[in-house]
């Protein structure tokens, strides 16, 4: 027995299986009518303008078929872009027909010999009469491939209809199981027509969901921004009047006092005060500077104002990232600075950037002030929770590591854009 197709029998199989409608006068199917055959492009025509769901307007069209009467089983599956898989997502059968379960139900085309013959990039309709005398052919594999897939879906002749897009590719498969086939010129265009408008209805659908989605974020950012900016006043607000408001009762005193040294001590700390304020909601314009050149900026700045010592490691070639995640992780390091210049109580810093590979960098900071207990959530206040929820938004790794007494470290491993 041969194991492989001889030449030319390719050619010769497929010519074959393309065979031309054949009306059966004995069919017990009673072929449509113009008119039914219109109703049903009508009716497609008015589920489409419905603008149903898909999964409604699929299930719709598949129901619509098989109720016309022109075979026992409709199957309609939606084909993967690289065209290996084809899955079954609506089906229709008749009550009397052996049952198949369609849960899951996929085709690997690349694994089936007849997918493999049959083009699905193109628009076109194939047939297959009683597909046992295909069973005879020499090819082992291809026999038994072909014998099994007729068998789970337990049917005798069916006849396959695909359309496609740019995008979309979907094939419509008729079934027929107890009766004899009957097919028509007029058939063979309908549902070519039926699947060309699916195709085009599921792309319209995937598009418009896109711009839902795509709408739907802006909003959601929109909504954000706006939180966001007023968690921000109320930061503002309250940094106001914790730092440079307190100091103003205690001038106004020094004045009326005339105690000149002490105005001059109390400016001196309006002064340093107001100047921290402006650091820490001031964001320098990241595209100017690029990444690191902002994080050398904003570590000088804290140098001058912090009296202990400041150590800094930044790599030499620059990280490129969105505005979005630079930003961010901006916001994330000078939250974590003004937290040690106000209450680590640390002589010592250190800031360190390094890349790990082509897709991640470590940025760490290590302080060696009073620490704090990083399972005592109810004192760490909303600055660590929002860290964290800004480093999750942007998909970087982190750590916090610290004990009282013994300084703070805050590990970050962040994605390179």
């Amino acid at each position: 027995m041969e194991n492989t197709l001889v030449k030319g029998q390719i050619q010769s199989l497929i010519t074959d299986l393309c065979i031309q409608p054949v009306i059966k006068e004995d069919s017990n199917i009673i072929t449509l009518s113009g008119n039914e055959l219109a109703d049903i492009s009508l009716k497609l025509s008015k589920y489409i303008r419905q603008e149903l769901p898909i999964d409604q307007l699929l299930d719709k069209t598949v129901r619509m078929l098989g109720e016309a009467g022109i075979a026992e089983r409709v199957l309609l599956f939606q084909i993967d872009k690289k065209g290996t898989k084809s899955l079954l997502s609506n089906y229709w059968e008749s009550p009397y027909i052996p049952k198949f379960n369609p849960v899951g139900f996929e085709l690997d085309l690349q694994d089936s010999s007849l997918f493999k013959l049959f083009h699905l990039n193109t628009n076109h309709t194939l047939q297959i009469e009683d597909f046992t005398k295909y069973l005879a052919l020499p090819n082992y594999l291809f026999r038994n491939k072909l014998k099994a897939l007729f068998l789970k879906l337990r049917t005798k002749s069916l006849l396959i209809t695909t359309g496609s897009t740019d995008n979309i590719r979907v094939a419509l498969n008729l079934q027929f199981c107890t009766r004899d086939v009957i097919w028509s010129n007029e058939i063979e265009k309908v549902f070519q027509s039926v699947i060309d408008q699916l195709a085009v209805a599921i792309e319209q659908y995937s598009e418009k969901r896109k711009k839902e989605l795509l709408q739907k974020n802006i909003i959601q950012l929109q909504e954000s921004a706006i939180r966001e900016q007023e968690e921000l006043f109320r930061q503002f607000a309250s940094d106001v009047h914790d730092l440079p408001c307190s100091i103003i009762p205690n001038l106004k005193k020094a004045i009326n006092d005339k105690d000149f040294k002490e105005c001059e001590k109390l400016v001196d700390e309006l002064h340093k005060n107001l100047r921290q304020l402006i650091n820490e909601y001031v964001i320098p314009d990241i595209n100017l500077l690029g990444f690191i050149g902002t994080m050398y900026q904003f570590v000088n700045g804290f140098k001058k104002s912090f009296k202990g010592k400041v150590s800094v490691e930044l790599p030499d070639e620059e990280i490129t990232l969105s505005q979005r995640n630079a930003v961010e992780l901006f916001k994330v390091v000078k939250e974590w600075f003004c937290n040690i210049e106000k209450h680590s109580e640390a002589t010592e810093v250190s800031f360190t950037i390094k890349i790990l590979n082509e897709n991640y960098f470590l940025l760490s900071i290590q302080d060696n002030g009073k620490g704090f207990d990083v399972n005592n959530t109810k004192n760490l206040g909303y600055g660590i929770l929002n860290l964290e929820r800004r480093l999750r938004a942007i998909k970087s790794k982190f750590e916090i590591k610290s004990e009282m007494n013994k300084g703070a470290m805050l590990n970050i491993q962040a994605p390179v854009n």
